[in-house]
């Protein structure tokens, strides 16, 4: 009894989520060989790496089942008296699968008491697999592959599609519908983990455990090794440098073993209490994305003159051009690199596990894996490549992880009854990740007035007065009343000239305005004003160079902008499982699982701080110190000469007044007064002082002299922020709506903090031949955030069932006057009125996204609405005429709850057939991006007409998986699938205009897109008894949806077209595509079946491994008419020439090859049996895209080519060029801008390596 309430308590406690446990089982019976009689409480010792894992003793049935393995290859030892020992190698148990293993033992038959050993098998990997459709890669068969990147090792599954993006889609979702795990653990940031330290993964496509959620595509699951018996070292070289110039070079090392052995030498007393693994590398590469064909840039001497000479005169009439506008073919180049993208990646992993006893264990895990580089820009790569911006990722990942199994047969359990739960376990888990990410301009970093400073300009400003010829009355500084007529009135400042001191900060910019200042010093006409520097190619502090052809980017358009991110993850999980015996055993497993993740960023538009603070500063003291009184003129400064007599001029000082002074300018005076600073003039700063911005050094400023309101701007922003405070300080508060709203010196917002909890409860059992899984996930999700109660309005509204409460003489008391809201009208409508500050009369009604005519007949579009009121624009009837957004518009994120069935079933047709189906519904929360709408997007929704606003009430998606096949044993080494599947997504995020809301017409995001998806799959597998090894499978299969990503529907909006929802085939509708792996390898020693060279194996532990993949297109748009594509700015709109994504791409062929051998180097003196008798080495070369086929994956929609958009030899592109300043420059440089070289797949990249064990 105490037995069953320790593993009910324990299931009970156990808890899991869309983490998943990570665990496999092993099971099966044990007989006697000749009687086939089972042998019971039989000795069953489980090893993994030479560490004990586990084990049990059989029942009276010779049953038995050890729970809660780390995936891996065991090996299995059975003992009992008077029979020989038998020991099962190369057992490989999977995540969340059951191995079945079933071992008859033989009688001992040795005379006299011979001791004999174990008898060794080694088992297979079954073909086909009971209770799961998953592809499994072993560590070995990873170190085989010809990649190493996991959506291309994911891609060789049947059910998933490598995207022309690079993103990985399973039956057609959407690639952002993947997830990825490593140890259980879904990952935040990089999922990059070592080769080495790879011990296992997991392809899980379709029949998904319950314990398993938030995704509707599929996964991809990571097991990492862990510690070992024996000391295990390794170490990896790669390099391509000896073929090509992308220098890609990797050294990669490993290690792992024991720590601390109990009862060392005590035979099976002994085992490892603890033990480590630790694997890291580093990565460097010139260029880690080659492109097919070369990159177009300026040859260095080249740019070296136009960075020296940015701009010449304008040789087609008067002014100047940029010197880039008259480049010709001459000055370009072609290289097969891209130039100044060098990329860094370092990486380090370890593992502790800690044993307390045989059925206990608490692993601690930790990684961090940082990258750098820096980020390259098409635009910017012709001939400003020397400045781009760079950028660090930093993620670490940790958890520890605690496990035990309660309730297995022992020897003591002989004589009694069988238990209603038995092998039961539980594992708690607690994890903590966190992903950095800096991206900054390399010359300045966290200098961020250094960003836009080009230089100091000293502006020579000098009074200007306007002559007043009419008699004006005024009252002397004197208190004498004068009349005033034909003298000299004081007006404003302005500037006689500016000098300009170039900085060496940002020098390419700095030489445009120093080659303007020379130009007209020698003509010696001076600069007078900011706005003849700009119109003559002059840049100021904040400004950068136009594009050249509104193609590229000039010299000295470097990154002005400095940003930072931190997203952190939080937590709790437990897993608990047990065998309930009834007359079939149940397989049980419970959980739950609570998660919390923050989302902080911060950004700031460094270099436009220098055009925002000019803004701010002088904004008290631009009115002259006058008062008029009864048409007297009070507080002018009259000028007299010594006898007193006036001579010709009224001056005035200039009227402080407080109440319009920015806190910059606040602040950066004080700074100035304090520090006896002084103007251009020789003068001390005062409080009437005007402070010339762009004289000063960007020393002299700090970003805490702004306010977060100057920073806010109203709207055009220099800063943007959540989860820091405006200042870039990491901030873990969660802030109010009035934070943001009423303190303006702070506008405090906090994280995105989403709460993601689930349960699951899944039951496992065979029923004679039948495999049934029948699980239940429940799952919630809370946005943890306020949303618009309304998306239609920013302002709280009045409904139909309202009105009659209104009171007398209140605003819209007569609405009701000689008029009756209509009967099919709810009193939840929201009414819309002829004038929001004085309504009249009811122009409309409103529910949801449906309008309604006064008479109550429903109408297509809200236009009408709004052509009915006065100003022609739209008039909901407001809570209150105050258009300040108050927090009463907004409401809390209701939480979703979602109930999501899974069940498998398979069967035997005969021995040597299976039949499976499976049905699966998922949930999948939607992306940060998509749902997060921070308070300052609606504060300045007006300001910023034409953006997104992010739905802050969107739903997870809904997908739902129907699938069964069938598998054919056709060999004692080969197999065959046929799979046949439908699935089915509501409720996916798509783009919507929200047509007619106040106080603006703006796109956002609804639960609205649907998408089905019919696919066949058809598979075969030869495992290598001989030479040869291949998987090869083949998928037909049909995507179509109303939209193929979130934001699909912009071109449709930008057009003004409704929101149109009719199905299409989405992008990810590849119709056929064919993969196979193959593995063709001698062995070595006597199993050696290849030629013989002068008596020398030469192939011997040799081989090639091969990725072989075709696919048909992927479609595309197609459109009627020409742009120019590559042109920044293009503001034409293009016709669809048919469907959309009704064309499709030519087909694609592909082949990767990795190319080995492996040596054996014996030891002299070893150690002991526990360290490697013998270096093992393995020497290989890598090559992707092996035949260099140069696919097609991008092409121009109108020419439907790669390489060309059909612009130029268009009538209207001939136009354009002959219009330019340079017709053969504008085609040199449209040619190199449009001929993209991602277009194509990545060219042949060969990489040489070395392995070496030790």
């Amino acid at each position: 009894m105490r037995k069953t309430l320790t593993v009910i308590l324990a299931c009970f406690f156990a808890a899991s989520s869309y983490a998943q446990s990570n665990f496999g089982k092993l099971q099966g019976k044990v007989t006697d060989a000749k009687t086939k009689i089972p042998v019971a409480y039989a000795t069953i010792l489980l090893e993994k790496d030479g560490i004990r894992k586990g084990g049990a003793y059989t029942d009276d049935e010779g049953k038995y089942v050890i729970n809660a393995l780390d995936p891996g290859t065991y090996s299995v030892t059975v003992k009992y008296l008077d029979y020989q020992d038998k020991q099962v190698t190369g057992v490989e148990i999977s995540s969340n699968s059951t191995k079945y293993l079933n071992i008859e033992m033989s009688q001992k038959s040795a005379e006299d008491g011979e001791v004999l050993g174990p008898v060794v098998i080694r088992a297979g990997k079954p073909l086909i697999e009971k209770d799961k459709n998953t592809q499994t890669l072993s560590s070995g068969d990873i170190a085989k592959l010809p990649t190493r990147n996991l959506n291309a090792i994911a891609g060789t599954s049947s059910a998933a599609n490598q995207t022309n993006g690079g993103g990985i889609s399973f039956l057609g979702s959407r690639t952002d519908a993947t997830a990825y795990f490593v140890d259980g653990v879904r990952v935040l940031g990089s999922s990059s983990v070592p080769q080495s330290a790879q011990g296992q993964i997991d392809i899980i496509q379709s029949g998904i455990p319950a314990q398993y959620g938030d995704f509707t595509g599929g996964a991809i699951s990571i097991t990492t090794k862990g510690p070992s018996r024996a000391v295990r070292r390794s170490f990896e070289l790669i390099s391509s440098s000896p073929f090509d110039p992308y220098h890609f070079n990797q050294a990669e090392f490993s290690a792992l073993g024991p720590l601390w052995i109990k009862n060392k030498g005590g035979g099976d007393k002994e085992y490892v209490a603890l033990g480590y693994q630790l694997s890291a590398n580093v990565n460097y590469s010139a260029d880690n994305r080659p492109g097919a064909g070369g990159f177009y840039s300026v040859k260095e001497d080249v740019l070296d003159d136009l960075e020296a000479n940015p701009i010449t005169e304008n040789p087609n009439g008067p002014g100047f051009i940029y010197r880039s506008l008259l480049l010709t073919q001459d000055d370009l180049e072609v290289t097969k690199a891209r130039k100044n993208v060098a990329a860094y990646f370092g990486n380090v992993q370890g593992k502790l596990e800690y044993l307390p006893n045989k059925n206990t264990s608490i692993s601690l895990f930790g990684s961090f894996n940082q990258n750098q580089g820096n980020n390259w820009n098409y635009t910017q790569s012709l001939m400003n490549y020397r400045e781009y911006s760079h950028s660090t990722n930093q993620t670490l990942r940790t958890y520890v992880k605690f496990t035990q199994r309660l309730g297995s047969t022992t020897e003591d359990d002989k004589e009694k009854a069988k238990a209603l739960f038995s092998d039961a376990f539980y594992n708690i888990r607690l994890d903590y990740q966190s992903s950095w990410a800096e991206t900054v301009n390399p010359l300045h970093e966290e200098n961020y007035f250094d960003y836009g400073y080009i230089g100091k300009f000293t502006s020579n400003r000098q009074p200007f007065y306007q002559f007043v010829n009419d008699p004006t009355k005024h009252i002397d500084q004197n208190g004498d009343t004068v009349t005033r007529q034909g003298y000299f009135n004081y007006v404003t400042d302005g500037n006689n000239s500016i000098d300009f001191e170039r900085s060496d900060k940002n020098p390419q910019r700095a030489q445009y305005t120093q080659s303007i200042f020379d130009f007209f010093e020698s003509a010696g006409s001076p600069l007078r004003t900011n706005a003849q520097i700009q119109q003559n190619l002059g840049l100021l502090n904040g400004f950068t160079p136009n594009l050249t052809y509104s193609l590229w980017s000039n010299p000295g358009s470097g990154a002005t902008g400095y940003a930072k991110s931190q997203n952190e993850r939080i937590a709790a999980y437990a897993q608990g499982e047990a065998i309930l015996n009834l007359e079939n055993s149940h397989d049980l497993q419970f959980g739950m699982y609570f998660e919390q993740t923050l989302f902080s960023s911060w950004s700031l538009g460094a270099g436009g701080l220098w055009t925002l603070m000019p803004q701010l500063a002088n904004s008290h003291i631009t009115e002259r110190d006058f008062v008029t009184e009864n048409g007297y003129i009070i507080g002018g400064q009259h000028s007299y000469d010594d006898f007193g007599t006036f001579t010709d001029t009224v001056s005035y000082d200039i009227r402080v007044d407080s109440d319009q002074q920015k806190t910059f300018d606040r602040n950066l005076r004080a700074k100035l007064i304090e520090s006896g600073a002084r103007d251009a003039a020789g003068n001390l700063y005062t409080e009437s002082s005007f402070i010339d911005i762009n004289s000063l050094d960007p020393s002299t400023f700090t970003l805490d002299m702004f306010s977060a309101n100057d920073l806010w701007n109203n709207g055009n922003a220099r800063v943007s922020y959540f989860g820091y405070d405006y200042l870039g300080n990491r901030t873990r508060k969660a802030f109010s709506f009035g934070d943001f709203v009423n303190d303006l010196d702070n506008r405090s917002i906090g994280s995105f903090a989403p709460v993601y909890s689930a349960i699951w409860m899944q039951d496992k059992f065979q029923f004679k031949d039948l495999v049934l899984r029948l699980g239940v996930r429940i799952e919630r999700y809370d946005a943890n955030q306020l949303g618009l109660k309304d998306q239609y309005s920013l302002f709280a509204t009045k409904s139909a069932g309202e009105l009659a409460s209104i009171e007398s003489g209140d605003r819209g008391s007569n609405l009701l006057a000689n008029y009756s809201v209509p009967s099919n009208i709810g009193d939840d409508y929201v009414v819309y009125v002829d004038d929001i500050e004085n309504p009249g009369e009811i122009v409309g009604y409103r529910n949801g996204n449906t309008w309604y005519a006064p008479d109550g007949t429903e109408l297509a579009s809200p236009d009408l609405v709004q052509q009915s009121t006065k100003s022609g624009r739209i008039q909901p009837f407001l809570d209150n005429t105050s258009e300040d957004i108050d927090e009463s518009a907004f409401e809390d994120y209701k939480p979703v709850i979602n109930v999501l069935p899974r069940v498998w079933f398979s069967f035997p047709i005969n021995s040597e057939a299976q039949f499976f189906a499976n049905y699966d519904k998922l949930a999948q929360r939607p992306n940060d991006g998509l749902i997060f709408a921070p308070i300052n997007r609606y504060e300045f929704l007006e300001e910023n007409q034409g953006g997104v606003l992010p739905n802050a009430n969107l739903q997870p998606r809904i997908t739902t998986s129907y699938e069964m096949g069938f598998k054919q044993t056709l060999s004692r080494n080969s197999a065959i699938s046929i799979i046949a599947a439908y699935r089915e997504t509501r409720g996916d995020y798509a783009l919507v205009q929200i047509n007619q809301a106040y106080p603006i017409t703006y796109s956002s995001y609804q639960n609205l897109d649907f998408e089905t998806v019919k696919n066949f799959r058809a598979e075969y597998e030869l495992r290598g008894e001989g030479r040869t090894s291949l998987a090869i499978n083949y998928s037909l299969l049909f995507a179509d949806g109303t939209g193929s990503n979130a934001n699909s529907a912009a071109a449709l909006i930008q057009a003004g077209q409704p929101n149109l929802r009719s199905l299409y085939p989405t992008e990810r509708d590849v119709r056929h595509q064919i993969t196979a792996r193959i593995d063709y390898r001698f062995r070595g020693g006597n199993e050696y079946t290849g030629p013989i060279w002068f008596n020398k194996k030469v192939f011997a532990d040799a081989g090639a491994n091969f990725i072989i993949s075709t696919k048909s297109g992927e479609p595309y748009s197609a459109y009627r008419n020409e742009i120019a594509a590559v042109a920044v700015g293009t503001a034409t709109r293009q016709s669809l020439d048919g469907n959309p994504f009704g064309s499709r791409l030519p087909w694609q062929f592909k082949v990767d090859g990795n190319f080995s051998k492996n040596f054996s180097i014996k030891k002299k003196n070893p150690k002991d049996n526990y360290r490697t008798q013998s270096i093992e080495l393995a020497a290989f070369i890598w090559v992707q895209n092996l035949l260099n086929a140069r696919n097609i994956i991008n092409v121009y929609g109108f020419s439907r080519l790669p390489n060309d958009d059909g612009w130029l030899s268009s009538p209207q592109g001939a136009q354009s060029a002959s219009n330019e300043v340079n017709t053969q420059s504008y085609l040199a440089l449209y040619n190199a801008k449009v001929d993209v070289p991602y277009n194509y797949t990545t060219p042949r990249l060969t990489r040489i390596g070395l392995r070496v064990y030790f």
